[in-house]
């Protein structure tokens, strides 16, 4: 299913809460004075940031995925612009975000990150708003199909987001003996 390639991007446009703390990725990997990889370097968080391509395909394969009719599309069209949007405004903070990084203290580094935090639920308000309306338009079959889609989404989600912290755990964790 198409949508579900796009839904961590919807979880970014859609449910930026969520996944300001799942899409995480280090800024880079600085290394100690003895050349190796420091442990703290993903402290750095900064969240994904979809390409506007992206955001521009996860916008088609909704409306697709949602069955939005043609009286509908009034409500669709200002949903689907906040969500143009919140991207460029995210694209907008991460890269400001990256271009100060390597000179924040950390008290600096985490008020840059509660600042993009704030702008993402500000963002997130917006685009609920225009949702709400467009949902209340939504047949009882439509409403079911987007409950569904949301929840399922959430849950995938989840799981590639604890499938990265294990993977991520396995690279610096002793390897495991097996039981004997």
């Amino acid at each position: 299913m198409m949508f579900r390639r796009f839904l961590p991007a919807a979880a970014l446009l859609m449910l930026p809460a969520m996944a300001m703390a799942a899409d995480q990725q280090p800024v880079a990997a600085p290394q100690t004075e003895a050349g190796k990889p420091n442990p703290t370097a993903p402290l750095a968080h900064t969240p994904r940031d979809p390409a506007p391509e992206q955001v521009e395909a996860h916008i088609k394969a909704l409306h697709d995925e949602l069955g939005i009719t043609k009286k509908q599309e009034a409500l669709w069209a200002p949903f689907a612009q906040d969500m143009r949007d919140n991207g460029q405004r995210l694209h907008d903070a991460i890269e400001d975000r990256r271009s100060k990084l390597a000179t924040l203290n950390a008290v600096e580094n985490m008020q840059s990150y509660a600042e993009l935090v704030i702008e993402r639920a500000h963002d997130m308000q917006t685009l609920n708003t225009a949702f709400a309306s467009l949902y209340d338009s939504f047949s009882k079959k439509q409403r079911k199909h987007a409950d569904t889609l949301f929840r399922e989404g959430d849950s995938e989600h989840a799981a590639a987001q604890q499938a990265r912290a294990a993977e991520a755990q396995g690279s610096t964790a002793p390897a495991a003996t097996p039981a004997q």
